[in-house]
């Protein structure tokens, strides 16, 4: 399993940084990143928006990868969109591959494709959480370098993703995440 922890070296085709088996951190595998799209706005996810909570959770879930992806698209680590969605180990990981990106003049261009699987789960006494499952395609994101250039990077296709999610003061926000290699799904 992969986590995203180190930097953002290489956005899996465009959206995962996952860093190909660097430094791991949160147990969760690093996003990916390509260049060349302008960000776009994130929609709002929380757990005051209707629904019920598991599609709150679906919700915050894609709500950080579309947040993830605008960011990617010109390596903005500080993109304050990002902590709307993310928080704790998943927030490192994110802009920390975001700031390698940044560093290495590498940016996105695509869209990864994602299909989630959310369970809510809640023990007595204590506070809901959400598990993911996810088996993401970054095949049409790609990494390329400022200047318009390819950039070299993890292989394509589809891979398993973790994620675990809780509410913060009536949000919920992915605090685990771990994106596995591809072809794990």
């Amino acid at each position: 399993m992969r986590r995203v922890a180190r930097s953002g070296r290489y956005l899996l085709a465009g959206w995962l940084v996952l860093a190909a088996g660097a430094g791991c951190a949160a147990g969760a595998p690093a996003p990916q990143r390509t260049a060349g799209t302008p960000p776009s706005a994130p929609a709002a996810a929380s757990p005051t928006a209707s629904g019920s909570p598991q599609a709150q959770a679906r919700q915050a879930y894609l709500g950080m990868w579309q947040a993830f992806v605008a960011a990617s698209r010109t390596a903005d680590f500080q993109s304050p969109a990002l902590a709307h969605y993310a928080a704790g180990d998943a927030l490192s990981l994110l802009t920390h591959g975001l700031y390698q990106n940044y560093q290495d003049g590498i940016v996105t261009r695509g869209q990864p494709a994602f299909d989630p699987q959310v369970a809510v789960t809640s023990s007595s006494g204590s506070a809901a959480q959400a598990s993911v499952t996810d088996c993401a395609d970054s095949s049409t994101w790609v990494n390329y370098y400022k200047s318009g250039k390819p950039a070299p990077g993890e292989a394509r296709g589809r891979q398993r993703i973790y994620a675990r999610l809780q509410p913060y003061f009536g949000v919920w926000k992915v605090t685990y995440l771990v994106v596995e290699k591809v072809g794990t799904c």
